[in-house]
């Protein structure tokens, strides 16, 4: 083939590739972003830091019960015991232990975090109060590590903003849910100037319905009862 031909050749090659077109990329790195974000975003929002094993005694705090209402969450997910549900980001267990009393000795509560010492401070709690029905599961940053099709709910407070791989987990979780299974994202109001959080930790509920649906989730209903946060609810 001579070098006439060798150039034919790559033409239509290079003239197919842009007929075909690439891709979006996914994820979008920017130099400019908020000084509490990563500089990552997705679907035109900037995804959050991370908090860590020493965000622990602010997940504890007294004050929370009154801030946050966890009872009025709690009352959301309409559990009726036996269920097989997860507390996706369970930080230092604050829901996973409310959540094993309502599933009751029939149900499973799945503690999934990234960090094991987060992990090692919920088991240990478990051990103590004899809790049988509650299991530990170690995430990564792409997978939430869950049986396929197993699940009834999965429970995402304040944690969904914070993934560094949305699409990839959230596709997961999705595999994971049964037919009539349910994920319960509550986030503080990004709508809502008063409620007084760093602006990369909160979400509206339009920006978490346009994310849900990139990976075939849609939007049940909002419940709107707790004072500075959304409970959006989704199904397959």
């Amino acid at each position: 083939m001579n070098a006439r031909h060798i150039l034919l050749v790559l033409c239509f090659a290079l003239a197919a590739h842009a007929q075909a077109g690439t891709p979006e990329p996914r994820y979008e790195t920017r130099r400019i972003h908020d000084p509490d974000g990563t500089g990552k975003f997705y679907l035109d929002r900037e995804i959050a830091q991370v908090m860590g094993p020493g965000g622990m005694p602010w997940l504890e705090r007294i004050e929370r019960e009154e801030e946050e209402r966890p009872t009025l969450v709690l009352e959301a997910l309409g559990l009726q015991g036996g269920e097989t549900v997860v507390d996706f980001g369970a930080g230092s267990g604050y829901y996973t232990f409310r959540l094993a009393k309502l599933v009751g000795s029939r149900g499973t509560v799945l503690a999934v975090d990234i960090e094991p010492k987060m992990l090692e401070f919920i088991r240990q709690r478990a051990v103590r109060e004899n809790l049988l029905n509650v299991g530990l599961v170690q995430s990564t940053e792409t997978d939430p590590k869950l049986p396929k099709g197993r699940v009834d709910l999965v429970l995402l407070v304040d944690v969904y903003h914070e993934l560094s791989f949305p699409f990839e987990v959230m596709s997961k979780i999705r595999d994971a849910l049964k037919p009539r299974g349910r994920v319960v994202l509550v986030e503080f109001r990004e709508e809502d100037p008063a409620v007084r959080i760093k602006p990369v930790h909160k979400m509206s509920e339009e920006q978490a319905i346009k994310e849900m649906q990139a990976v075939g989730l849609k939007h049940v209903e909002s419940i709107e009862t707790l004072p500075i946060q959304h409970v959006m609810i989704f199904g397959k």
